[in-house]
């Protein structure tokens, strides 16, 4: 008989516990910040003329709001940052621009010549075209999580 209760009582402590969290889960799950706005996953490749552009700052300006950024690694490839908490970018539509960090000038000035290297003539070249917000062509829409956005400099 004792057996019995202490069963009873597991099962029934489990199925409360379960019920706690599924509430305290609720909870939480309202106390977002209502104008907070809708960030989304964003990753994607940048090239120039089929090759990866390594080491480049990529920026997201929206309509209205905080930009997002991502840097490239050596196949191109970059994630964005809404701020330290949250990864993505804010869903709108964005001009985007792109800014060559010291690693990638570095290079030039080594003389080091591989697949990914860009020319001084392509370098200036994007500079120009995409290195600034008012200069930029480049504009996308942001739409859903998990977008993939790859970006083309030629």
């Amino acid at each position: 008989m004792f057996h019995r209760f202490r069963f009873r009582f597991r099962f029934r402590f489990r199925i409360g516990a379960h019920h706690a969290v599924l509430l305290a889960w609720l909870v939480a799950a309202g106390c977002g910040d209502p104008d907070a706005p809708e960030i989304a996953r964003v990753t994607g490749t940048v090239t120039r003329a089929g090759k990866p552009v390594p080491n480049l700052t990529v920026n997201f300006m929206p309509t209205e709001g905080r930009p997002s950024w991502g840097i490239t690694d050596e196949q191109g490839r970059y994630e964005l940052e809404y701020n330290a908490d949250y990864k993505g970018a804010k869903v709108d539509h964005h001009k985007v621009y792109v800014v060559f960090n010291a690693a990638s000038l570095d290079a030039d000035v080594s003389g080091e010549v591989g697949p990914q290297s860009l020319t001084a003539e392509d370098r200036q070249d994007i500079q120009r075209k995409y290195g600034s917000e008012q200069t930029t062509q480049l504009e996308v829409d942001v739409t859903e999580d998990g977008q993939v956005i790859d970006l083309k400099l030629d």
